[in-house]
């Protein structure tokens, strides 16, 4: 049988920390999740980085008319007057409609003024 070198009541770093956690159990549970907290933000800025810069990678590399999706084919000249000259053809009927007055009775509740709701109003003295 082999004995080993260890004395009676010399602590190792293990023991002296599991010590330290029975007495202060933040160092168990705080600790670590401080750990997480931080080292996850960085981490999470990183991937937040490279997905921009792939982004952008990926964006500047596209000339101005695959960003557009359009080909010289596909393009249609802008010329106002043919523009003008084709909305005017169009057939827009907006010559025939009427005005009519709606009566201001025939919304209840409705008033223009304050005023005209007083006036107009039947007093319980005036209806006996």
């Amino acid at each position: 049988m082999v004995f080993t070198n260890k004395s009676y009541g010399v602590a190792t770093p293990a023991d002296k920390f599991a010590q330290a956690t029975k007495k202060r159990p933040v160092l168990y549970f705080g600790l670590p999740f401080l750990l997480t907290v931080v080292v996850g933000s960085f981490a999470l800025s990183e991937l937040t980085a490279t997905k921009y810069n792939v982004h952008d990678n990926r964006t500047k590399a596209l000339t101005k008319e695959e960003g557009l999706k359009l080909s010289s084919k596909s393009r249609r000249k802008l010329d106002l007057q043919e523009e003008y000259w084709r909305l005017q053809a169009q057939d827009i009927d907006d010559d025939d409609w009427e005005i009519k007055r709606v009566d201001s009775q025939a919304a209840p509740g409705v008033t223009t003024s304050p005023t005209a709701t007083a006036a107009s109003a039947p007093t319980a003295a005036s209806s006996k």
